[in-house]
């Protein structure tokens, strides 16, 4: 008695679903609206021309249909692709590019010997015979760097105001004259001052962490740091009777007390070499940078 029951059911339920589904259009047939719809661009690139794409805001986001082309973000720009053709001929693919503003960009790609148009600007912005508006959005790490030199040449302009920490030998002069930090990143301002009348060329100077007691310099007790950017760095002679400021940008660091951060200065070609030592007392006093145009409080 319960099989008939069961079938009786299992027919049901398919007569139910057929009716269901003969209501429904099936996804095939529906008609795409002209809204649905996202224009592509054609875009004709070369193998021997590099071609510029310069969108409103930065790109997050490029794919490519096939290996035939290779594109990339320019570098120190967040918003200019560059593509190029990665064999001499291909069949035509494609190229999406997503923005940070949201916005989506479709490109058909197809090989040309000698594209004629080799920079496109969505931005809006004219361009072009150096009068036109700046398009060019600069990396987040170009930007920093910008800002790095400016601030270290508005501190080379200013007065002295770390107590006398001085080094001379045979007329030359080696001091530090300001101490100050910002964004992580100390700024030593040198003042190196030839007395003399002989011009003195700079063949390096490098700071060194050392033991205060050290008896002999070892690899092991002494350890050079390098600066992420130098003011100045390009002058290396100082004339007689003149002097050069330097400005060196490290990141922030501090050392012990049993040891001193020792500043040295070598001649090219001669015997004029100073050492200049720095405590970390000295370091701990660095005075605060608000900006590079910041003034310096007051103590």
């Amino acid at each position: 008695m319960k099989k008939p029951l069961i079938c009786l059911a299992l027919f049901a339920f398919l007569g139910s679903s057929t009716l269901v589904l003969g209501q429904q259009k099936p996804l095939a047939y529906l008609a795409i609206e002209s809204e649905h719809l996202i224009a592509s661009y054609h875009l004709g690139v070369g193998f021997q021309k590099t071609t510029h794409l310069i969108f409103p805001t930065a790109v997050t986001y490029v794919d490519l249909g096939s290996g035939s082309i290779i594109a990339d973000k320019a570098q120190g720009a967040e918003n200019i692709v560059k593509v190029k053709a990665n064999t001499s001929s291909f069949a035509q693919t494609n190229m999406t590019v997503l923005t940070a503003d949201g916005q989506l960009y479709s490109f058909l790609v197809d090989y040309e010997k000698d594209p004629k148009i080799i920079t496109l600007n969505f931005t809006g912005a004219a361009v072009g015979g150096g009068t036109g508006a700046l398009v060019v959005q600069a990396s987040k790490a170009v930007q920093h760097k910008s800002t790095i030199e400016a601030t270290a040449a508005d501190v080379s302009s200013k007065k002295r105001t770390v107590r006398r920490r001085v080094q001379a030998k045979d007329d030359i002069v080696l001091g530090l004259h300001g101490l100050y930090t910002a964004d992580d990143l100390f700024y030593f301002q040198l003042s190196m001052l030839n007395k003399s009348n002989i011009g003195y060329d700079i063949d390096f100077l490098k700071f060194t962490v050392r033991d205060k007691k050290l008896v002999k310099r070892t690899a092991i007790q002494e350890s050079e740091v390098t600066p992420r950017y130098v003011h100045n760095g390009q002058l290396s002679a100082i004339p007689g009777r003149k002097h050069l400021e330097r400005v060196y940008v490290y990141p922030k660091f501090t050392i012990p007390d049993d040891k001193v951060l020792i500043v040295e200065l070598f001649e090219k070609g001669g015997g004029r070499h100073l050492a200049l030592k720095i405590t970390n007392q000295d370091i701990l006093r660095a005075r605060l940078l608000s900006g590079p145009s910041a003034p310096v409080a007051k103590r």
